[in-house]
C-alpha cells in the first residue's frame, strides 16, 4: 500500500504509528525517538532507535525490506519533495510492501501574515495612492 501526504516537520511525529519505521530521505536529520533505518558505509540496512539520518538516494529496497522481518508495520519515508525518493519508492511498490511517503513543508508562522489591522492600513494607503 503506498500513499503520500504533505505534512510539516513538526507532525511527523504525532503521524507516525507503533511499529513505523522512518526512512529519511530529506536533507536534514530528523530527531526522533523510535524506529529508523540506518545505512552504514557499505549500505546494509540496519533498524536503529534515535536520530534519522539522510540516507543515500541510492538505498536499495531490497535490502531495507528485509527489515519487515522486525515486526515492522510499515515504511513512512520522508522526503523534502525531490525526486531522489521515486526510485526507492517504486522498488518499495515492487515487493508489494507497506509505506507513505511524508512530504515535508516547513510550518508557517502565523505572525508573518496580516492581521485586520494591517490589511485596514495598506487597504487605506492604496486608497490615499488612488488604487481603490
Amino acid at each position: 500500500m503506498s500513499t503520500q501526504t504533505r505534512i510539516s516537520r513538526d507532525a511527523l511525529h504525532e503521524f507516525l504509528d507503533g511499529g513505523d519505521v522512518l526512512v529519511n530521505f530529506t536533507s536534514e536529520a530528523i530527531a526522533h525517538a523510535e524506529s529508523t533505518v540506518s545505512l552504514s558505509a557499505d549500505g546494509t540496512a540496519k533498524l536503529v532507535t534515535g536520530t534519522a539520518y539522510p540516507v543515500s538516494a541510492i538505498a536499495d529496497a531490497k535490502g531495507i525490506a528485509r527489515l519487515l522481518t522486525s515486526g515492522v508495520g510499515r515504511f513512512v519515508v520522508a522526503s523534502d519533495g525531490q525526486s531522489n525518493v521515486a526510485e526507492f519508492v517504486t522498488q518499495l511498490e515492487a515487493r508489494n510492501i507497506s509505506h507513505v511517503v511524508c512530504v515535508l513543508e516547513e510550518a508557517c508562522d502565523a505572525d508573518a501574515f496580516m492581521d485586520e489591522e494591517d490589511s485596514e492600513a495598506v487597504a487605506e494607503r492604496l486608497r490615499q495612492l488612488g488604487y481603490i
